[in-house]
């Protein structure tokens, strides 16, 4: 029996037959934990919910909750057994009920419940619905249709919350809030949760651990800030698309050497032997601005993101390096200048391949 409250063991996620994800392994240790999937779309994401809700069945491997087995090659517990909650993305409300109606069905389901308590009155405020609980499906807009689906699962206290792309629909002036409040009720009420998404901003906040899947595996299953910080494959860094990886020859246990960026300080996430050609990962928060520095750099294109520009340089070598700078910094660089780089050039975690 497994002493984690979710655990998936060795399942290949399937549709018609049609393996989508294969030989997948994961956790929830804690009731309460929430989880994040990531990947781009049709990769198999919502088959692994519907699959884990006992919509589609398995034929290797197991699916056990609160020490359970729920899914297995002999196994398979009807959903409506599985105490479960999964909210689709698309609208899901029953076009004949008003929006009220949809979510007291979630609330009727689990009225005999004690263990868990929430509010029907904390949720409708939470997803700012109360001016549409008496209106039917038809009548909203996909956002709002969206949230009061969303509601509805939330009130039926389930063992474990699927949630599909939960806000994809919601304005991004409101999403940010909703993501604060979220989280705080799923934790305050120990809803154990798995999201799926394709905001990695999203993800690394709601989760405590995130998944990454891609070309039907789960490459990565970890903290959030080792999938960022510390990706396992260039087909994590070039999915989140947070860095460039650049040429480099390690020359030390602590030091590599780019042709452009000179040498290069930090701790290894892994030790590679003296004289290794690698790939280095360089992220934006790596390399630092100096006005004053000899390093300089070419830019070619300046993004405003609010707190923040993201500067990209072309190197020498053809490289195009990307350089977070506060936007409150004096001199904004305009495109064709020369952009200095700080040194030495040190980074905290040096990831290469």
């Amino acid at each position: 029996m497994s002493k984690n409250f979710f655990e998936v063991k060795n399942v290949d996620f399937k549709v018609g037959g049609k393996t989508k994800v294969a030989n997948v392994s994961f956790a929830i240790e804690n009731e309460g934990d929430i989880i994040c999937l990531l990947g781009p779309s049709g990769i198999g994401k919502t088959t692994i919910l519907r699959t884990i809700a006992g919509l589609e069945k398995i034929e290797r491997g197991t699916i056990e909750l609160k020490g359970n087995v729920l899914s297995s090659n002999q196994i398979n517990v009807e959903p409506e057994n599985r105490n479960i909650s999964l909210a689709f993305q698309e609208n899901s409300l029953f076009p004949h009920y008003t929006v009220e109606k949809n979510i007291l069905l979630g609330a009727d389901r689990n009225k005999d419940k004690k263990d868990k308590n929430v509010n029907f009155q904390e949720i409708i405020d939470l997803l700012d619905i109360s001016l549409i609980l008496n209106k039917f499906p038809h009548e909203i807009s996909a956002g709002e249709a969206q949230r009061a689906s969303l509601a509805r699962s939330l009130i039926t206290n389930p063992d474990l919350l699927l949630l599909d792309e939960p806000l994809s629909n919601v304005d991004q002036s409101f999403k940010e809030e909703i993501q604060e409040k979220l989280k705080k009720i799923l934790k305050s009420s120990k809803i154990t949760t798995i999201i799926v998404t394709h905001d990695s901003y999203e993800a690394f906040y709601l989760g405590s651990k995130c998944g990454i899947i891609l070309n039907q595996e789960l490459k990565q299953f970890d903290d959030p800030y080792n999938v960022y910080h510390l990706p396992n494959s260039i087909e994590v860094v070039n999915f989140l698309n947070r860095g460039i990886l650049i040429p480099a020859e390690v020359t030390s246990p602590k030091s590599l050497e780019n042709k452009d960026l000179g040498t290069i300080t930090g701790n290894f996430n892994k030790p590679f032997p003296i004289g290794s050609k690698v790939k280095l990962l360089v992220q934006p928060e790596d390399l630092h601005h100096d006005d004053q520095s000899n390093l300089k750099f070419e830019v070619i294109d300046r993004k405003f993101r609010g707190t923040n520009f993201i500067y990209t340089l072309k190197t020498p070598s053809n490289l195009l390096i990307p350089v977070f700078v506060h936007s409150h910094h004096i001199h904004q660089h305009e495109e064709n200048e020369k952009f200095g780089i700080k040194r030495p050039i040190h980074i905290d975690h040096i990831v290469c391949f």
